[in-house]
């Protein structure tokens, strides 16, 4: 799973046309060349994105935001995806969840650790701080271009913000 990533004012953005009932956002041919559209339901793509229901152009091609959701994109991309991203893709998921589910009570959290002396530049491994102090856990060394792609080098997710 590639995640795209979004700036504060993409995120802000987002919350903003949540609020007004918008939910989907594309980018395609306006007036102005392309630019931004956003939909209530989830528009399909004819010769040009369309929903029976309202939509709104955001912003023309002139206006840098949402520069991640491109001109050819075969999907609409979803304003929730942008609020509250996946950080892990399904596979990952159960996979963590089966590893932690005899002591899932006792995590603080999980941390994705980068060593420049393992196998490569890229190479990470996972570490699980548990909440007791007793023990911590390493998982083994993985590609980071392959695997955990979501989560961010160094940073403390709770078992909720992994959605485990």
């Amino acid at each position: 799973m590639a995640t795209k990533k979004y700036n504060e004012i993409e995120i802000q953005t987002a919350k903003n046309l949540l609020k007004k009932g918008l939910k989907w956002i594309v980018r395609d041919a306006t007036n102005h060349g392309t630019g931004v559209l956003a939909f209530e339901e989830k528009p399909q793509k004819l010769s040009c994105w369309w929903s029976r229901k309202r939509s709104r152009i955001i912003c023309d091609g002139l206006v840098p935001i949402f520069e991640n959701v491109k001109l050819g994109d075969t999907e609409p991309t979803s304003l929730e995806s942008i609020v509250h991203p996946q950080i892990l893709d399904d596979a990952e998921k159960r996979y963590l969840s089966a590893v932690i589910k005899p002591f899932r009570n006792r995590v603080q959290y999980i941390e994705k650790m980068f060593e420049d002396h393992l196998l490569g530049d890229q190479d990470c491994y996972l570490f699980i701080r548990f909440n007791d102090g007793n023990y911590d856990m390493n998982f083994p060394v993985f590609r980071e271009s392959i695997m955990y792609k979501g989560m961010e080098r160094y940073k403390k997710y709770t078992l909720e913000e992994l959605g485990l």
